[in-house]
């Protein structure tokens, strides 16, 4: 029995019975009194008649005596019956107000609401959980790339804000418990269209715990978790979670590889930034002393990338504990005068202001410019309210860990041929990396790129399989040229990585063979994106490119020409 049904017989069964009897008792004296009629003759009334008068008196509509005068004893017995019949139906109609007013009944209701709008979606979509900063970005971008979310928030009042944004306002969401194995399962985990679970709260044990719940679950199902601690990630890591997000983690090494490679961080920052977006231009972290203020989750994920780097640093920390168990290190807190000069800064090419307080990162920086204006400044940054004021102060890196995360995973869950590609970018030589540069500058004109990934299967490459079916070669010139036009043109994308199964090739060239089955990751402009897609569902137009031979439009033309043709050859 549905939620609400239950709820409903259990809260209105007392009421219901009061009513049924004093109805029906009501409704048998007023059979068994007789009545009489203009010339004095008994009249029987009928149950319908008594039925009908019994409910217009209780509902206090009182059309009057029917279907004739009443008697003085039919009176009497009205007037006896009045009183518990209005009480009756008074008592029932309290108990409904009272059940709408109900908060457990208004839950119930909503779990409802929530469950059919999830079947109404139709299409696939990730259970995002948690819907802070970084839940409101992810769920944004997966909008944006045509994938639907539902959202589980413990916050009641984020969930209502939600409601009136317009913008995700049609998306079923949910307050409570994000740890909660049945609000997964109320959420779709076990439906055919989940394509995966992100637990992005602020709460690493929450997290946890939504990443083993769904492994028990449904262990095929890819998880997407926010971890800031290592103990954390490695317990994670321990059953199976595919997808581990350390914002600190991800930045530090990022940082390093500004350290060693510019031009590589430079590229991949390109790659995750937000598309259109206006391209970052290269930055190089001077070679010297550094000054790291905060050694906490942010700072110790630092410090090793600059020993990694070959840079002297010295360490500022208000916990004794960090500061006794490294040589140099200062006791403080990084934002007086004297504890930065004692660090060394007027003799540092750049401050990492790591603490967990937004503010003290500021007055650090501040400090820090007025002793050496020309310093290097990497902050880290807490609270997204606070993007102003960090802009404000032009600092040349800042680890926002909401950016970072959401990043992260809308690169792994929209685009998963971009981590292989970043990952073969980061162990091959500056050569390749400067060639992927240059690519990318001939193609993005200063804007941050849209990335794709298409697949050339049916459904969404029919004139590659109609071209193979013809023994017709199809390369990867072909599909990235403007077919629309007299003259192809090529159009403004890259392609980065080419997958045949166990196969990857990176930076294909434009005479690289393609073949049924390939996956392909492309970077470029979304006028390009769509070009591309009107040549793989077009087949005469491919195919007429390819050949260089106009080509007849429909399936059974191209089929009694090619049939011609090797006719022709057999002759």
């Amino acid at each position: 029995m549905d939620n609400i049904t239950w709820l409903t017989m259990r809260r209105m069964r007392t009421p219901l019975i009061v009513m049924i009897m004093v109805y029906s008792l009501s409704v048998f004296g007023m059979v068994l009194i007789p009545g009489q009629d203009e010339t004095g003759r008994a009249v029987q009334v009928t149950f319908l008649d008594a039925s009908y008068f019994i409910a217009i008196m209780a509902t206090t509509i009182g059309f009057g005596e029917m279907p004739i005068a009443f008697t003085h004893a039919q009176r009497l017995y009205v007037f006896i019956i009045l009183f518990p019949n209005v009480v009756a139906w008074l008592y029932s109609i309290g108990t409904i107000l009272a059940l709408f007013l109900d908060p457990q009944f208004k839950e119930v209701l909503h779990r409802s609401r929530f469950k059919r709008r999830i079947r109404w979606l139709g299409g696939p979509f990730y259970i995002v959980c948690g819907f802070g900063n970084t839940g409101s970005m992810i769920v944004k971008g997966l909008l944006k790339r045509g994938i639907n979310a539902v959202i589980l928030e413990r916050e009641r009042d984020i969930i209502q804000n939600m409601s009136l944004n317009a913008e995700f306002s049609h998306l079923p969401a949910l307050a409570g418990s994000v740890a909660d194995r049945r609000l997964l399962e109320l959420a779709g985990l076990h439906a055919p269209g989940c394509l995966g679970v992100m637990a992005i709260t602020n709460k690493d044990h929450a997290n946890l715990t939504v990443a083993i719940s769904c492994k028990l679950l449904r262990p095929e199902l890819p998880v997407f978790a926010r971890s800031e601690t290592r103990r954390v990630s490695a317990n994670m890591a321990s059953f199976g979670t595919e997808h581990r997000i350390d914002p600190y983690t991800i930045f530090a090494e990022r940082f390093y590889l500004a350290l060693s490679s510019p031009t590589k961080y430079l590229v991949q920052d390109w790659l995750i930034s937000v598309p259109v977006s206006e391209l970052r231009t290269e930055i190089k972290p001077p070679a010297g002393h550094w000054v790291v203020a905060g050694l906490g989750r942010f700072g110790s994920r630092i410090a090793p990338q600059l020993e990694k780097a070959g840079l002297p640093f010295t360490v500022i920390d208000v916990h004794p504990d960090r500061v006794e168990n490294r040589d140099g290190a200062i006791l403080g807190r990084g934002t007086e005068a004297h504890t930065l000069i004692e660090a060394g800064v007027k003799d540092s090419v750049g401050i990492i202001a790591g603490t967990g307080d937004d503010v003290d990162n500021l007055s650090i920086i501040m400090t820090a410019r007025e002793l050496k204006p020309d310093l290097f400044i990497v902050a880290r940054q807490e609270n997204q309210q606070n993007d102003e004021l960090f802009d404000s102060f032009q600092a040349d890196l800042v680890a926002r860990r909401s950016l970072i995360v959401a990043r992260r995973m809308l690169t792994v869950a929209t685009t998963p041929l971009l981590p292989t590609f970043l990952s073969h970018l980061d162990h091959e030589d500056e050569a390749f990396t400067s060639r992927v540069k240059a690519r990318l500058e001939v193609v993005l004109h200063k804007r941050a790129p849209n990335l794709w990934t298409e697949e050339l299967v049916a459904g969404h490459a029919d004139a590659v399989l109609a071209a193979a079916n013809e023994g017709v070669d199809i390369r990867l010139e072909h599909i990235t040229s403007n077919l629309r036009i007299e003259t192809p043109e090529n159009l403004d994308c890259v392609c980065l990585v080419l997958e045949r199964g166990a196969l990857r090739l990176f930076l294909p060239g434009p005479k690289q063979e393609l073949h049924v089955g390939d996956r392909l990751l492309f970077a470029g402009r979304g006028t390009a994106q769509r070009e591309m897609i009107w040549n793989l569902t077009e087949p005469s137009v491919l195919i007429g490119f390819a050949t260089g031979r106009p080509q007849a439009r429909s399936t059974v033309m191209r089929w009694l020409t090619h049939q011609d043709s090797r006719g022709k050859k057999a002759q």
